[in-house]
Order: structure tokens, then sequence, then C-alpha cells
């Protein structure tokens, strides 16, 4: 081999070698930077680093042979969703920096809504009407319960996640949307107008005495804002009025607080474990009811929609023998979420950091509560009534029957 060859050929393994040093010296002060460590492991086996240069290559092939000219920023939008995506779980997200923007916009904005709380239908991304909040825009509009919320100003909720959808419906106070709501198997157009008001998140009443027995009902429609006060003037109610049992229905009740959940158990349930939450480091951070409570015969009614802060409500309930869970298996959601900003990427990410269980051990994400007493709701929801309404049949039975056991 000639001179000239030799010297040729050294210049290329010098450029070859500061190339991948360079390279390996980029990732790794990048990694430094943000916090993490490039692993190498005694026998030279560059973990991290083959992990950033598989992206970089399937990159480089992408650019090479992509029939069509490709724009950085969207394929790497479409990277780090991926990555959240193949966590397999269906509550962590990753936003895009313009997706960002506009979930913080509307989490830190005093936005208004039209006054209705409102599940999943049959998963298809679609609103069902769970209650209809006197004196909101909806109830104003005609939005009845039941009704099924198919599009938002034109724009198809089928295929939306539930927090998406839902959101929809937010927007600035006095501002207007149309509503595609399909109300007796008839689709509608209603104009409505956001606003906001007062809500009364925990009602409560006597149904009429059956066989001298006085049975009360408290429904919860969500454990958000002044629930826990109200929860306190439905018990005190309840003993007014002289109530031998109460039925505490959480159907449709999607969303809330899950220490509102715990106080308002604390007044019914004596001391002892309401649940408790795990992460991934095994943790447990459990939550406890102290030795005053009022005592007397409870049902939880639930249904599908029934979820987090109502599993966990049912659970302790079911799990500390408190009372029977009448009606559907739950939706399954117990879990806990953090929102972390990506400095680097202008987005930010919503994760899981940890489940739930009840006072048993029983996990709530993905396996929900199961009633002790199992009941489909009505095929026709359209014009539900109490005499029509077999969970609420079901729950007042179950209620006496316990109620006799007890005395």
């Amino acid at each position: 081999m000639d001179k000239k060859k030799i010297i040729v050929m050294c210049a290329a393994i010098a450029v070859t070698a500061s190339f991948v040093t360079g390279l390996f010296v980029y990732f790794f002060q990048t990694s430094q930077m943000r916090g993490n460590e490039l692993r190498v492991d005694g026998k030279g086996n560059y973990d991290d680093l083959k992990k950033y240069m598989e992206i970089s290559d399937l990159e480089l092939l992408i650019n090479e042979n992509f029939y069509q000219q490709v724009e950085e920023k969207p394929m790497l939008n479409g990277t780090l969703k991926g990555m959240v995506s193949a966590l397999g779980d269906p509550y962590s997200v990753y936003y895009t920096e313009d997706e960002y923007k506009e979930y913080k916009a509307k989490s830190e904005a005093d936005l208004a809504g039209i006054g209705v709380s409102a599940g999943p239908y049959q998963g298809s991304g679609q609103l069902k009407v769970e209650r209809v909040y006197s004196g909101s825009p909806a109830e104003s509009a005609g939005i009845k319960e039941n009704d099924v919320i198919v599009a938002v100003d034109g724009v198809a909720l089928a295929g939306l996640d539930y927090e998406s959808a839902f959101n929809m419906l937010r927007g600035p106070n006095g501002s207007n949307l149309t509503l595609t709501v399909v109300s007796g198997g008839q689709p509608l157009d209603i104009p409505i107008t956001r606003a906001t008001f007062e809500t009364q998140y925990v009602t409560y009443a006597m149904l009429d005495s059956i066989d001298d027995w006085n049975i009360a009902q408290i429904v919860i429609s969500e454990f958000n804002g002044n629930c826990v006060e109200e929860f306190k003037n439905a018990i005190e109610f309840l003993k007014n009025e002289g109530a031998d049992g109460v039925i505490i229905d959480v159907r449709g009740n999607m969303d809330g607080s899950v220490k509102n959940a715990a106080d308002m158990l604390n007044l019914i349930i004596p001391e002892g474990s309401l649940g408790y939450s795990v992460d991934k480091n095994e943790q447990k951070d459990e939550m406890t009811a102290d030795a005053d409570y009022f005592d007397i015969p409870v049902v939880v009614l639930t249904d599908a929609n029934s979820a987090s802060a109502a599993e966990i409500f049912a659970g302790a309930v079911q799990d500390r023998a408190r009372g029977k869970v009448v009606g559907s298996k739950t939706y399954g959601k117990g879990v806990i979420q953090v929102i972390m900003d990506m400095p680097y990427s202008g987005g930010g990410v919503k994760l899981t950091t940890a489940v739930y269980y009840t006072p048993n051990g029983n996990l709530i994400n993905g396996a929900g509560i199961t009633p002790d007493v199992p009941v489909d709701p009505p095929a026709d929801l359209s014009a539900l009534t109490f005499e029509t309404d077999t969970q609420l049949q079901q729950a007042i039975a179950t209620l006496r029957e316990t109620g006799i056991a007890q005395t």
C-alpha cells in the first residue's frame, strides 16, 4: 500500500472517530443538562447512545427515502406522542407546544360552562348528559338528562377522549356555541350561551315512605365546589327527618377531588382506612376516617359512568362493610396524575404517577367497583321515572333488607 493511501485511510479513521466522539459528547452533555445520565456498562455497551442513534437513523432513512418532504417539528412531536402512547395508559398525554398553551390557558382562565355533568357514551367519544343543573344555560336551552351530545359547533365528538370532548363545552363567559344533541332519538341543533352560575353538587330529599320505612336519597353529581359542606347539610337533613336509611347516588359522577370524597366518607364510615394510593416505588399514601360518624343503613348507587373519586367512595363503603353497592360496574379510573413542562420542546406531558386501591387492596384502575347487587339500567333512558328506574328500585329494596338485618 502506497504512502498516499495510508494517509487517506488514517484521515478517514480520524474523521469517523472524531464524529462518534463528538456525537457521544453532545448526547452526554445534553443528557446531563436535563438531569439524566448516559449509561455505559463495563463491556463498552453504549446503551443510551444506541437509543439516540436509533432515532437518528430512522430520521435519516425517512429524510432520504420518504416520497415527500418532511418537516422536522411534526416528526419530533410524533415521536414524543408515540413514547407516551406506548405506555398504554389512556390518561397519560403528551401535548405539543400549541396544545400545551391551549391546555394551560383553559386551566388558568376563569372559564364558563353550560351547566351539565356528562360522561362518555358507549365509548364513542360522545357525551351522555347525566345532570342538568338548576338555573344553568343548559336548563334554559332545554337540554335534558340522558341526551347525547354528538357535536359542538359542528365538530363531531366521535373519536375524542373524554376530557377533550368535555372541555369543548367550556369557554369564555358569555360566548356562544351550538350543540348537536340526540334527544329522544332525534338530532337537534341547540344554540346555547356559556355562563357562570352557582352549582349545588349535592342534593337530597326524602322518598315516599315505603312500608313505614323513611328512605332518603342523596345525589352527589361531582366531588367539586362546596360539596363537603353540602354533604354535611344532607346528613343533618337525614337526622332531622328521622331517616331510617339513605341511598347515596353517584351515578354519572365522573369528576372531582379525592380529598373531598374522603372528607365526605369520614362522616359516614367508622375509624379506619378509606383507601390508599401506591406509586412506582411502592410508596403508600393512605386515607383514613376518625371515630366520629353517623350510623345509618347505607346503599351506594353506581353506574358505568361512576369514576375516580366516586369509585373511591363506593369502594370504601363496600370494603368497610358499611353498606351495599347497587347498580352497574363502575368506570375503572383510579389514578393520580401530574402535569409537567417539557422545556426543550415547549410542550408538556400529563403522566399517571400513582394508582388507587380500596381499603381491602383491590385495584380500582382498569377494574372498577363490582356492585354487591348488579342491576343494569333500563334500555330506554329517555323517559326515566322513579317507577322505571330499575337501579333505584333495587337500591330501595336492598336498603330495606340491610336495615332489617341490622335491627
